[in-house]
């Protein structure tokens, strides 16, 4: 089972594993792409249709986004209405709070996140 530890600026832990930005669906962690991310959308601050394509697998029953240390991720209203059309509950919070949200759900749902570990 995915828990995580804790999260500083830059980074999260998960089962004692230090990690950046992560993207977590069907009980896989995977970095994010900021390279990719930065090349097609010009910043790391935003979500990729490829992420939400990933966000969607495995019939989670909640997404979280962890927005980042202070909250600098955005998420856009195309992201908001794709993932509220397929019936998951989206839940987008400064990464602190998005961390303990993601264990406290995952204890008894199917949850996937994408958290940034930056701004």
């Amino acid at each position: 089972m995915i828990k995580f530890d804790s999260t500083s600026f830059g980074e999260v832990v998960i089962n004692g594993i230090g990690y950046g930005d992560v993207l977590i669906a069907g009980g896989r962690v995977a970095p994010r792409d900021r390279n990719l991310l930065r090349n097609v959308l010009g910043t790391s601050h935003a979500i990729g249709d490829w992420e939400v394509e990933k966000l969607l697998r495995g019939n989670p029953q909640a997404i979280i986004v962890g927005t980042g240390q202070s909250g600098l991720l955005r998420v856009s209203n195309k992201v908001r209405e794709r993932v509220e059309k397929a019936g998951i509950e989206l839940i987008a919070l400064e990464t602190p709070e998005a961390i303990e949200e993601f264990n406290r759900l995952a204890k008894t749902k199917r949850v996937n996140a994408l958290i940034h570990t930056t701004c």
